[in-house]
């Protein structure tokens, strides 16, 4: 039979074993930089939350351009003109329904992208009733713009105030001042600019 000091090295033959043999698995598994993302349609560029979508292909009584933002699960925030709400679509469908002509816009600091993304699909699920119109306050929520999505998902979600607006204004937030903003750089053109 077995005795006390061959249990003993039994025992700890066995948890040697068992240690050795996890660090192995853990050093065989995948490292994460090979994880293939998310890209822009028809690019090689990542789409990361927050990134700042710019298109020329739309005009809607006064706004030049259309504006959208990028969530934190990498889907698209847009409200597309009078008659429409809010809405969380897809990259692809995004791109396609604007004709591929996109500018995307990345702002500096990555963790305040991420926390607008995330309020910004927020706002879609909590305002999807929200109705388009171009004279309102960029504090309220209920009546909205496309690029004023943007902006409200980086002033409210991250504390950053594109283009050092007041909340109170009525000025518009145009898209186009997007491609122009301080802390941001342009990281993809699609389409025809």
């Amino acid at each position: 039979m077995f005795t006390r000091k061959n249990l003993s090295i039994l025992l700890l033959f066995i948890m040697i074993f068992t240690l050795c043999s996890s660090v192995s698995f853990a050093a065989e598994a995948k490292p994460l930089a090979d994880d293939p993302g998310v890209y822009y349609p028809g690019t090689h560029t990542k789409a990361k939350p927050g990134d700042m979508l710019v298109s020329n292909t739309t005009s809607s009584k006064g706004l030049t351009g259309h504006a959208a933002i990028v969530t934190d699960n990498l889907s698209v925030v847009h409200i597309g003109g009078y008659g429409e709400n809010p809405e969380e679509i897809s990259l692809s469908k995004f791109f396609k329904r604007y004709d591929n002509s996109v500018k995307v816009i990345r702002y500096t600091s990555s963790r305040d992208a991420k926390k607008a993304g995330e309020w910004a699909r927020t706002y879609a699920e909590e305002y999807s009733d929200a109705k388009y119109d171009l004279a309102v306050k960029l504090s309220g929520f209920t009546h909205t713009y496309c690029s004023k999505i943007v902006w409200q998902a980086f002033y409210y979600g991250a504390d950053v105030n594109l283009g050092n607006k007041r909340p109170s204004s009525t000025q518009l937030f145009e898209p186009y001042a997007i491609l122009d903003l301080d802390d941001t750089r342009e990281v993809e053109e699609t389409g025809s600019w």
